[in-house]
Formats: C-alpha cells, sequence, structure tokens
C-alpha cells in the first residue's frame, strides 16, 4: 500500500514537472524593452526611417498616431485562431521606446503581468531590428 502511494506521488510530480514548461510558455512576464539608445548624428528622418523599416521588415502594419509615435498591430494565425499584438513605439533623437498596448488570443493577465511567449519574441525581434538599422549596439 504504502510503495502504492509512493509510486503514486512519483507519476505525479513527474507529470507537473512535464506540464510546468508547458504553462510557462504560455505566461510569461511580458517583455518591456529598455529604451534604444540613438547614435549621435542621427536626424529625426532617419530616425523614423529606420523605425518604420524595421516595423515593416517584422510584418507590423503601422499607423502614425503623432509625431515621433507609431501604434503597430502584428498578427499571426495559429492553430484555431488568430494571434495579434498592438505595441507603441514612440521615438526622439536620443532614444525609441516600444511599449504594449493590447493583444487578442495571447492570453495577456494584467493583474500578473503576463502574456504568451510568442509577443516576447516578436518584441524582442523587433527591437534587435531597430537597433540594428540605428547602428546602436
Amino acid at each position: 500500500m504504502f510503495r502504492e502511494i509512493l509510486r503514486l506521488a512519483a507519476v505525479l510530480l513527474l507529470l507537473a514537472m512535464i506540464a510546468l514548461p508547458v504553462q510557462a510558455g504560455r505566461h510569461d512576464p511580458i517583455v518591456t524593452p529598455g529604451p534604444i539608445e540613438v547614435p549621435s548624428g542621427k536626424s529625426a528622418e532617419e530616425i523614423r526611417k529606420a523605425v518604420r523599416k524595421a516595423l515593416f521588415d517584422d510584418e507590423w502594419e503601422m499607423r502614425e498616431i503623432a509625431p515621433g509615435r507609431l501604434e503597430a498591430k502584428h498578427s499571426k494565425r495559429g492553430k484555431d485562431q488568430v494571434h495579434t499584438a498592438v505595441i507603441e513605439v514612440a521615438f526622439t533623437g536620443s532614444s525609441v521606446r516600444i511599449s504594449y498596448k493590447d493583444s487578442q488570443n495571447l492570453n495577456y493577465d494584467a493583474k500578473d503581468n503576463t502574456i504568451h511567449s510568442t509577443y516576447n519574441r516578436w518584441v524582442r525581434n523587433l527591437e534587435r531590428r531597430i537597433r540594428k538599422n540605428l547602428g546602436a549596439y
């Protein structure tokens, strides 16, 4: 009897360990990149073009909401639904900032500040591309 309980406990522990990474991939802390410092000597137009090119190359739809502020939307079809993220990219002569605005089907939890890892991957890729376009490493 005691051995059966131990065996059952071991199986349950193993199942929990297997399920944990699957759950963690769906609800990671949301990535909010720090400001991207713009190298000196870049004009406002060069910064705007670098940001817009990065968004375009990563397949984000964008619109200007104010001078130095773009809203961008990225969507991908999953197995049974479309996953969508909306961000704001604000830029000045000295920095570029990416911030979360909204999402659909990415398991966003405002209370825990978590989201599906797919969103974080999209934002990290965009940050890298903006840095590359600006020559800001």
